[in-house]
């Protein structure tokens, strides 16, 4: 059985089908959230790469890098 996950807008989070919340704006753009902290963090216009729990952040600062690699 597979299942569909999708990846939050903001955080880069998997989301399972039934969670996370979406978001339509006026110019009929989707986002979708993993939960509401990533709402409203995307609404304050924060950066998720500021941010130590983001994808991004991991991404640009090589963290968990050696582990991908060993695998």
């Amino acid at each position: 059985m597979v299942l569909k996950t999708e990846l939050c807008r903001f955080s880069g989070a998997k989301i399972y089908p039934g969670k996370g919340i979406r978001f339509i704006r006026a110019d009929s753009q989707v986002f979708l959230f993993s939960n509401s902290m990533c709402k409203r963090y995307f609404h304050n216009r924060l950066k998720p790469a500021k941010l130590t729990w983001t994808a991004m952040y991991r991404k640009q600062h090589k963290k968990g890098v050696d582990q991908q690699e060993k695998e």
